[in-house]
């Protein structure tokens, strides 16, 4: 009980040098993900959609986007405060299971290495470890029903909240608390009714969830990929006493079974449970390249209470063996060997500063935010948002790289900042197109890290002769990059048409994003084509048509079509017209895609293809 009277110290502790830590490193956890939720809940209020954005995370848009007005420091400290919180949740949830010497999961929390950077960031791990501790800490102190309803939103916090659900399930039949399994259901009910009135769509849930699909756009890797790489969460020192807490959770559950010892059903599957079937859940995930796993290690940080409850059990299992004069010395040691990894594996430029990348996107800032404050940016890195000063949702502010390629109007003064990470990488834009491109021209590139692969953000200016045009895409299909779907017997101007049906039932399309148009007024797509009617087809009974579609997460949201061919078309060519509003995007990615269409065996053929809209100055 003495060494009980150092938790509270400790975190005191531990939290004023956080918090000095949140205002003196300018680091942000990560370059990525952890800047893109900081947008999101930042700017939710001039945008009501993030609240419902499945990939911001709704309950962490909803929580923070009071918070985020202060800042992204202000969301390091709000991510300090939910660690302190989980880890006195934790402490109580170990006393309630009558775990000892459950002050060591404090150090083994606050010595793990990424806690400490990831908590310094707008990531929304910190929240779902309180989150689901405190739904955990319900349950122990037998309050299933408060507990389950609260548990209900966990995946709204984080999309693992579904790994958790399963594993609650099997708790909740052990218990006989089967009459509260709809209650885990409340958190859906919830979001589906409020994002109905939004995306006219109840199951929104489920069908704009971003990782809900049987592959990854990140591939896959080993299967051991999770384990051989805890030690950046951890250090080098705390994955072997997780180990050892999992065996001696192992050697609980065989005396349990075969010898009636003891083992409680909270501890079982609360702490053990899981935690191990989180860990086995991402490490098939990335193995099988399902559900958009990047394999990343920080999400081990929303389970991190309770692998340091395990480590604490490991740390008893073995001291345990010694005898009672010497555990407390063994207690210490073990502490104090967490702290020399900790210092061992931390590193102040690597986990706390900013990236080379981001240094090299603050000098670009610094040179020209000033002088082109008034122009539209297009970037894909989230921190440029933040140097730059520009509303990440606001398509009068900022767009993406590739929408200076899609053929979409572009803003009249506007400036792109490629680099090499996040358009190189998530948008497969080269470098070398927009250094070819005409409607570009170079400004600088600022170069930062290995001289040899250095990292690279440039900033190019689009030329005003290049913005707003009226056609966003004319096709002759005379200069196709391959003859494969091209007819030469059939073409209304130069030599060439396209024939479409058969195997090849789509068009070339043109592609856009919605939010080129939102703040336009009253803009409106207008698709047209020639069409050619061969001999023998009814014209009244082909299904072929012009498509203008609005799609959101590649469903639509907003279908226009028009029939090519009506009763008393004669066979040869027909001009083919038809105009179509465009709607507010759903997410600021969302869609525009025009095409022809023709599900019918018998082939047609299109020449001329064009799409304009009737905005702009």
């Amino acid at each position: 009980m003495r060494n009980e009277k150092l938790i509270t110290p400790t975190l005191i502790v531990f939290g004023i040098i956080m918090v000095i830590l949140a205002f003196v490193a300018k680091g942000t956890g990560d370059e990525g993900d952890s800047i893109s939720h900081y947008l999101h809940s930042r700017f939710a209020f001039e945008h009501p959609e993030n609240f419902l954005n499945h990939w911001a995370k709704p309950m962490f848009v909803l929580l923070t986007a009071p918070i985020a007005q202060g800042g992204f420091t202000a969301m390091k400290l709000f991510n300090i405060a939910l660690i302190i919180c989980s880890t006195i949740l934790m402490v109580s949830v170990g006393r309630q299971l009558n775990i000892q010497n459950v002050w060591i999961a404090v150090f083994a929390m606050i010595f793990a290495p990424m806690n400490i950077s990831l908590t310094l960031s707008g990531l929304t791990e910190p929240l779902f470890a309180c989150w689901m501790m405190f739904g955990i800490y319900l349950l122990v102190k037998e309050k299933p029903a408060p507990a389950i309803l609260w548990l209900s939103f966990l995946p709204f916090v984080r999309s693992e909240g579904l790994i958790i659900f399963c594993v609650l399930t099997i708790y909740i039949l052990l218990k006989k608390y089967w009459y509260l399994l709809p209650l885990l259901t409340f958190g859906h009910i919830v979001y589906g009714v409020v994002g109905y009135f939004y995306y006219g769509d109840f199951w929104w849930i489920f069908n704009k969830m971003s990782y809900a699909t049987p592959s990854s756009a990140y591939g896959s890797g080993k299967l051991f990929h999770f384990a051989n790489n805890m030690h950046q969460v951890l250090g080098d020192f705390l994955p072997i006493l997780l180990v050892v807490g999992i065996l001696a959770g192992g050697v609980k559950m065989f005396n349990y079974l075969f010898r009636k010892g003891y083992f409680s059903k909270e501890e079982m599957w609360l702490v053990y449970g899981i935690g191990v079937a989180y860990f086995i859940a991402h490490s098939l995930f990335w193995y099988l390249g399902i559900f958009n796993s990047f394999g990343l290690m920080r999400v081990m940080v929303g389970v991190l209470p309770l692998y340091a409850l395990i480590i604490t059990q490991g740390i008893n299992w073995i001291c345990g063996f010694l005898k009672t004069s010497h555990r407390p010395y063994a207690h210490y040691s073990i502490v104090a060997a967490m702290a020399v990894f900790l210092f061992l594996r931390l590193n102040y430029t690597r986990d706390l500063s900013l990236k080379e990348i981001q240094i090299g996107q603050t000098n670009l800032a610094k040179k020209y935010a000033e002088k082109y404050k008034d122009y539209t940016l297009y970037f894909d890195a989230p921190h440029i948002a933040l140097a730059f000063d520009k509303d990440r949702f606001d398509s009068r502010e900022a767009r993406y790289t590739p929408q200076i390629l899609t053929g979409e109007p572009i803003a009249k003064k506007s400036i792109v900042i490629w680099d090499s990470w996040f358009s190189k990488t998530d948008y497969n834009v080269p470098l070398k197109e927009f250094l070819e491109s005409p409607k570009l021209k170079l400004i600088e590139c600022e170069k930062t890290g290995d001289p040899k692969k250095p990292k690279q953000s440039c900033l190019f200016e689009v030329k005003p002769e290049y913005t707003n045009k009226k056609i966003l895409m004319f096709e002759d299909f005379e200069s196709e990059s391959s003859n494969e779907f091209l007819d030469t017997t059939f073409f209304k101007s130069g030599k060439h048409s396209r024939w479409v049906g058969e195997k090849k039932k789509f068009s070339k399309s043109f592609t856009g994003w919605i939010n080129a148009f939102t703040y336009e007024q009253n803009p409106e797509l207008t698709a047209s084509c020639w069409a050619y009617l061969p001999e023998g087809i009814n014209p009244e009974k082909h299904p072929g048509q012009l498509t203008i579609s609005f799609e959101s997460a590649y469903n639509s949201f907003n279908f226009n079509k028009k029939k090519l061919f009506e009763k008393g078309d004669l066979p040869g060519w027909k001009k083919v017209s038809f105009s179509a509003a465009v709607p507010k995007y759903k997410l600021i990615k969302d869609k525009i895609k025009v095409y022809v269409w023709n599900p019918d065996k018998r082939k047609i053929f299109i020449d001329d293809f064009e799409v304009r809209w009737n905005g702009g100055d």
